[in-house]
């Protein structure tokens, strides 16, 4: 194996590249104000809205509509670290809205989860348009973001966890 350069396996370099990416974007939010990213870059509340639901007690849901990029990624970071705040059980982000998610979009999804798992709060991704799909994929976040497929398997799945141990789910 001499002259070969050791390259990590691909969970290992996809976390440590996040971990790094992560690192900078707390720096930037560190250094900007609340109404502006950088020295020019507005937030632009016009491009994405994240309504908050619960379907049901202990499930938060988040339902982003819109483009996830350096303008709006605050926004949903946000309402994620909010919805954390509120102590439900678990935490979904719907992304079927989300039209656009770059990678300061993937890195506040990766920092919600952080959050999340540090708050005791499980985290879930669901659903997603085809380019955000493609880019889960291609990231492989897919699986770290215990993505689902739809936001009706994802609540069945946590529903199915959440049921106590030996029941059955049908009433007598």
């Amino acid at each position: 194996m001499q002259g070969k350069a050791r390259r990590l396996p691909p969970t290992v370099a996809h976390r440590t590249g996040f971990i790094v990416m992560t690192q900078r974007f707390e720096a930037a939010r560190a250094r900007r104000s609340r109404a502006v990213l950088h020295d020019d870059t507005p937030l632009r509340r016009d491009l994405l809205h994240v309504p908050v639901g619960e379907p049901r007690p202990g499930v938060r849901v988040l339902s982003p509509a819109g483009e996830v990029d350096l303008c709006t990624a605050p926004l949903l970071r946000d309402a994620a670290f909010a919805a954390v705040a509120a102590g439900p059980r678990h935490l979904v982000v719907d992304l079927c809205g989300v039209t656009f998610c770059g990678s300061t979009g993937l890195v506040v999804l990766m920092d919600a989860r952080r959050h999340a798992q540090a708050h005791g709060v499980g985290f879930r991704t669901a659903g997603a348009t085809r380019c955000v799909r493609r880019v889960l994929e291609i990231t492989g976040l897919g699986p770290v973001l215990a993505h689902g497929d739809t936001l009706d398997v994802v609540l069945g799945e946590l529903a199915l966890a959440d049921r106590p141990a030996g029941s059955t789910g049908r009433s007598s």
